[in-house]
This record gives structure tokens, sequence and C-alpha cells, in this order.
């Protein structure tokens, strides 16, 4: 019987580099040092005028409240017809994007950014403060599945065949040879990346819901293109939009997380030129 990781899900997967996340554009940055006009020698030393501290955001979502291991069914078994299937799967995507020109596109997918899959919207620089509200939460839909990875710890598709391809390297950990690298290579199942880009879809919908289809086809995309790139099997990647689209829900329910979107809304439609009052397409 497997037991449960002892260690936080949520710090491991960050530890590991997990989506390759870093918090530059999403965290505002620290206004650069202002110069000082020079004075005369003799005058009086004047006092800094004191730094107000970086305020913290808050999480949206409390620690286990989207439980992974009890959610997902287990991966398949190593050397199973099932885990055979999935290989031939990766193989089959990998030779299909040489045919369809989407390997570039598959290695840009690798960043985590909402934008990624808000480039069917046609952004302009006015969206950048509700893209990074996007992105934060969706990196907290991701972490998510940091239990179950741990849990799991199934071997990524280019450990477990030569035939895998790595285009753009952008599927290994890093620093490679490194121990982050080597625990990277059992955190297969479920795909981060692929729950990350199913709540980017989902929260963007929220704020353009016009654009829902495209949306959420891009999020699918998104993790697609995680096999393209040889990180995950297509399991992992259906895992992981279950996990993203869970704690979505969950976003939804939140009440800071719906005072912010309602700001990010606003700018964002603004900035696209659509107008303030969302309407929801008929089916």
């Amino acid at each position: 019987m497997k037991c449960r990781p002892a260690s936080n899900p949520y710090t491991a997967w960050l530890l590991w580099g997990g989506l390759a996340l870093s918090s530059a554009g999403i965290a505002g940055a620290q206004p650069a040092a202002q110069p000082v006009a020079a004075g005369p020698v003799n005058a009086a030393p004047v006092a800094a005028a004191p730094v107000a501290a970086t305020p913290v955001a808050l999480p949206y979502l409390s620690p286990g409240q989207v439980d992974s291991v009890a959610l997902l069914e287990p991966p398949p078994a190593a050397g199973s017809e099932a885990a055979g299937q999935d290989l031939k799967a990766v193989l089959a995507t990998q030779h299909a994007a040489h045919a369809q020109n989407t390997i570039e596109r598959a290695e840009a997918d690798a960043q985590a950014s909402c934008g990624r899959v808000a480039d069917v919207l046609r952004l302009n620089s006015g969206a950048s403060a509700a893209m990074a509200f996007a992105t934060r939460a969706a990196l907290e839909a991701s972490a998510a599945t940091g239990a179950a990875k741990l849990y799991w710890h199934r071997a990524r598709p280019y450990v477990v065949s030569p035939e895998v391809e790595l285009p753009g390297g952008v599927a290994t950990g890093k620093p490679a040879g490194s121990a982050e690298a080597k625990a990277w290579e059992y955190t297969s199942y479920p795909s981060g990346h692929a729950a990350f880009g199913a709540a980017c879809a989902i929260v963007l919908a929220q704020m353009v819901p016009e654009e829902r289809a495209a949306l959420f086809a891009r999020g699918r995309a998104y993790g697609q293109s995680r096999v393209i790139i040889g990180a995950h099997f297509p399991s992992d990647v259906e895992a992981g939009h279950l996990i993203g689209t869970v704690t979505a829900a969950f976003l939804l329910q939140s009440p800071r997380f719906q005072s912010d979107l309602h700001a990010a809304r606003a700018g964002l439609r603004q900035a696209l030129g659509l107008p303030a009052e969302t309407h929801t397409p008929a089916p």
C-alpha cells in the first residue's frame, strides 16, 4: 500500500521546478531607487523616506483544499499494455507535430503564463494586469498536482524510452544532472502544465466569455504541448486537466478571487475594446 508523502507537496513541487515557475511578471517589481539631488556640503542630512513594504498576495485556496491523490485514478502501471499505448501515443503525437509544424509553439508553451493561452485574444500592453492575475490563480491550481506527483512517482516519457524526442530541451529538469533534475524525472503524473492551462482557460473565460470556446481549446493545446516536447504522457495531461478544472471550481467560490476577478475583468475588457458588461453566448 502506497503511503502519502510526508513533505508539503506544494513546497516540494515548487522546489523541484514544477512548471519552471518564476514570480517574475506576477509579483510587482520593486521601484528603482531615484537619484538624490546634490545639495550644499554643509546641509543637514535629510532622513530617508520610509519605504512601504511590498504587500504579499494572500492565496485564494487553503492548503490541501484539492486532494489530487484522492481524485485521480492510478496512472498506467509501468510495463503494462496501457503504459505501452501511452508511450506509442507520445511518439505518434511527436511525429504529427513535425508534420503540423507545432513544435516551436509547444516549446514556447513551457512558459508558465496565461498569456500563452490568451494569445487567441490578440492582447496588447493594457492586458498585463489581467494576465498577472490569471497567472497567479492558475499557479495555485497547478500546485494542487504536487501531492499526486510525489505519490505516484511516475517516470517521464524520455526516461522510459530513448525514442522520445526532447525538442528545445525544455522537458528536462534544471540544472542538468542535479538532484532536482533527477527528482523531476519522476514527477510525470499528473501534468502541472495541463492543470495550469485548464485553469488559465477557465479564469480567462470568466473575463471574456465571448471567446470561451477558443480559450478552452487553447488551454487543451497548451497541455498537449507537454506531450509534444516529451515531458508527459497523454494520461498525465488528462489527469492534470481534471485537477486544473476542479481547482478552478474552488477558485470561483473564493470571495477574494471574485473581488480580484472583477477588477481584472474590467481592465482586460477595456484593453480589448469590449463592452464592460459580459454576456455568455448561447450554446
